[in-house]
């Protein structure tokens, strides 16, 4: 059974478009399993949606959960534009600079990443180009062990105010 049948307030808590179109989806491939596996998963499927998503890998190890970025999508780069280095793909969780105070948002990746189940975050963002409220579903993947090995995470912006754009400010 999937994990969400259990919680059917998450489905009802979601508000964006794209993060309940990545749902349907992740559901579809879990079919009777807690979650599906990354082979099933194809971020093409879901190519309109993959500029705002992210892939992050489960590393292995005891004690604190460390994940490393394997797919950053376009959007999100182009949100962490004034970041030194705005792709995080390649990086771990703690290697990554983040805009703002991510506590809250390791801790629901360790929660979807221990109890393989999804989670969803709306809150309000301030980061360099803009401010509003977000929408981040994380969706776990399980490895051939069953355990979950990877987090594919969703950041849809609901709304936001735009402060500065990437060409202002800049000379050529």
């Amino acid at each position: 059974m999937p994990a969400t049948d259990g919680d059917p307030c998450l489905e009802n808590a979601l508000t964006g478009m794209k993060t309940r179109k990545v749902m349907d989806y992740w559901k579809a491939r879990a079919g009777a399993a807690p979650a599906p596996d990354w082979p099933s998963f194809k971020l093409m499927d879901l190519y309109q949606e993959a500029p705002i998503m992210l892939v992050l890998d489960k590393l292995p190890g005891v004690g604190v959960i460390d994940y490393r970025y394997r797919f950053v999508g376009t959007q999100i780069v182009q949100y962490r534009w004034k970041l030194p280095v705005p792709d995080h793909t390649g990086l771990t969780y703690f290697e990554a600079r983040h805009q703002y105070d991510f506590k809250d948002v390791k801790d629901a990746y360790d929660r979807s990443a221990t109890e393989c189940r999804p989670g969803v975050m709306l809150r309000n963002f301030d980061a360099f180009d803009a401010s509003g409220t977000h929408e981040r579903l994380i969706l776990p993947l399980i490895g051939g062990d069953g355990a979950v090995d990877k987090l594919v995470v969703v950041v849809e912006r609901i709304n936001e105010v735009i402060k500065q754009r990437r060409n202002e400010g800049t000379s050529l």
